[in-house]
């Protein structure tokens, strides 16, 4: 029999706790739960996620985000092990989800989404201007209202049952430990699942639209008769890099970076991290225009980066690369 003075807070069901909530909690739960639950299947399902040297690797995104961001320090340790990083944001971003639609630790669940959502917001949409621009700043504001209304909903209830104010709505019983492990083992089970079907990762060659960072333009220049060999780092050759088409690589001090040809003998690179927000810019063939997947900066690799469209005012950041007239080797020179 439970002691005076002791109120044992027994786990709802989901239904019930779905139908303890207004209409307007409810469209709030329901977005934000589906919302985290897909955004961490999305990464375990990306092959490039966790392959070093293709676009929309995690330790590139690290290492740009990283840059100015109030969190730089606790990102540039985050850098040293990068996939283990990803993954733990993965897992973390499908437990939120799951418990916020099952109702499992309804607190804790919103209160890891807002936190989650708080560290987006300072590393990688912090340069994101306007505020409003930012998803993740919104993002954190609506898991603090989704958490305010779960208080609000205990209180009344407590008040209703006559319990004390204070009592807390997340219980620690054998129940609520059980729902808590499940909820955890659902977590790894979905992100293995998700693993399991993703795609063969993509290497470093030619990319399409998509992606997240800033650059300028790169000029490319050929050799001159008994020169000697450009000493560097091998990007790729003209024999494999078609005019139009682009190729992807990380270039030292600036990180994610891309080499596009844009005639027969000239090709000009950048850095892919968008001036505008710190996403990297993906490279669109069709138009042949570098397209950040963000806010929809466009910038033409035919005229040193420039913007041409969408919210960047300044260009992409130039990366020198050079021709090797003897062989056709395109260098980033060391």
């Amino acid at each position: 029999m439970p002691t005076r003075g002791h109120h044992r807070v027994r786990a709802e069901s989901v239904g019930a706790s779905w139908r303890e909530q207004p209409w307007s909690i409810r469209v709030l739960r329901a977005f934000l739960g589906v919302t985290f639950v897909y955004a961490g299947i999305q990464k375990f399902a990306d092959p490039n996620f966790f392959h070093a040297g293709t676009p929309d690797y995690i330790g590139s995104q690290l290492q740009s985000f990283a840059r100015g961001s109030p969190l730089a320090s606790v990102l540039g340790v985050a850098e040293y092990m990068p996939v283990l990083t990803g993954m733990c944001v993965a897992l973390a971003e499908i437990a939120v989800g799951a418990g916020t639609l099952l109702g499992i630790g309804a607190v804790t669940s919103a209160a890891g989404g807002l936190l989650i959502s708080i560290t987006l917001w300072l590393s990688a949409t912090w340069h994101v201007h306007p505020y409003f621009l930012g998803s993740d700043s919104m993002y954190a504001v609506a898991w603090l209202a989704f958490l305010a209304a779960i208080f609000e909903s205990q209180h009344r209830r407590g008040r209703a049952k006559r319990r004390p104010a204070a009592a807390m709505p997340d219980g620690f019983g054998r129940r609520e430990l059980l729902r808590g492990g499940a909820l955890a083992a659902l977590s790894v089970l979905v992100g293995s699942a998700a693993r399991a079907f993703a795609g063969p990762d993509s290497p470093p060659t030619p990319f399409a639209r998509s992606a997240r960072s800033s650059g300028r333009a790169g000029a490319a220049a050929g050799g001159k008769p008994g020169q000697r060999p450009a000493r560097g780092k091998v990007i790729t050759s003209l024999d494999r890099l078609p005019v139009g088409d682009a190729v992807s690589f990380t270039a030292p001090g600036m990180g994610p970076a891309a080499l596009v040809r844009t005639s027969q003998d000239e090709v000009v690179a950048f850095s892919r991290v968008c001036t505008h927000a710190g996403c990297l810019v993906g490279y669109d063939t069709s138009t042949r225009i570098l397209i950040c997947p963000c806010h929809g900066a466009e910038f033409d690799p035919t005229r040193q980066g420039a913007p041409i469209a969408g919210p960047a005012a300044t260009p992409l950041a130039p990366v020198d690369v050079t021709i090797d007239k003897a062989t056709g080797q395109v260098i980033l020179p060391s």
